[in-house]
């Protein structure tokens, strides 16, 4: 939790002897943590982002208490262009989340994702994203996605999703369902929605994911800007993380 204005001050006013303990404290408010991921097919809201192909990527965070937190996100990526000059893609960005009562949380974050070493104007597709999620008996979510400008194509964008991870009994197997609506009328003319049902378990310190994912209304207009239709295809995909 957060400390109180009044509560910090008086900290702020106590002797010389007590700041090795303060200091202690302040340590043990941060953590830092991770997650490397090893996946059959790179899926972002219904479209595989590596031609069909693997990708293996690291996410680093570090949180405070409070519930603010900073990280970085980084993938391979291919978009089946070889003059683009994009290999990868890193997602930087800044946040917040904690309890809104007792059975609700909210994560609440902007983020920043850029493709380094594109080749040129013609292909910086560099976008800015603000997202808020709600999350109710730690099972149900809902949430927003909203970018200005996304893609770089002059328009905005809004992704709405909704789904829930459900404990398959004593099985230790977690069944998720998602469904989504991506809107870019403004920025691509035209929009389409994606759903993903899964099933993962964990095995030690790893991860396993099994998910399939579909899109529908995925025109020609929106594969313009965001991906050949065939990307967009139903897919099956196995998706490995170890969190530390």
């Amino acid at each position: 939790m957060k400390r109180p204005v009044s509560a910090a001050a008086l900290a702020a006013a106590l002797s010389v002897a007590a700041l090795p303990a303060l200091a202690q404290d302040a340590e043990s408010a941060w953590s830092f943590g991770g997650e490397v991921t090893a996946a059959s097919d790179y899926v972002w809201r219904g479209v595989s982002q590596t031609m069909e192909d693997p990708a293996l990527q690291l996410e680093l965070t570090v949180e405070h208490a409070s519930g603010f937190y900073v990280g970085a996100f980084g993938s391979n990526v291919d978009f089946g262009d070889p003059d683009d000059g994009i290999d990868y893609e890193l997602e930087t960005y800044v946040g917040w989340a904690g309890a809104l009562g007792e059975a609700t949380e909210l994560d609440v974050y902007v983020s920043r994702v850029a493709y380094p070493g594109h080749n040129g104007a013609d292909y910086d597709i560099d976008y800015t994203e603000a997202q808020a999620r709600l999350t109710f008996q730690e099972t149900w979510y809902v949430g927003a996605a909203y970018s200005p400008d996304i893609f770089n194509l002059g328009g905005k964008g809004w992704y709405w999703y909704g789904g829930a991870a459900l404990p398959l009994a004593e099985t230790g197997f977690t069944l998720t369902a998602q469904a989504g609506h991506y809107d870019l009328d403004d920025a691509a003319g035209d929009s389409y929605s994606d759903w993903l049902v899964g099933v993962d378990r964990d095995f030690g310190p790893v991860n396993a994911s099994l998910q399939y994912t579909d899109t529908s209304g995925y025109s020609e207009l929106v594969a313009e800007s965001v991906g050949d239709a065939r990307l967009a295809d139903g897919r099956l995909a196995l998706v490995l993380t170890w969190g530390f």
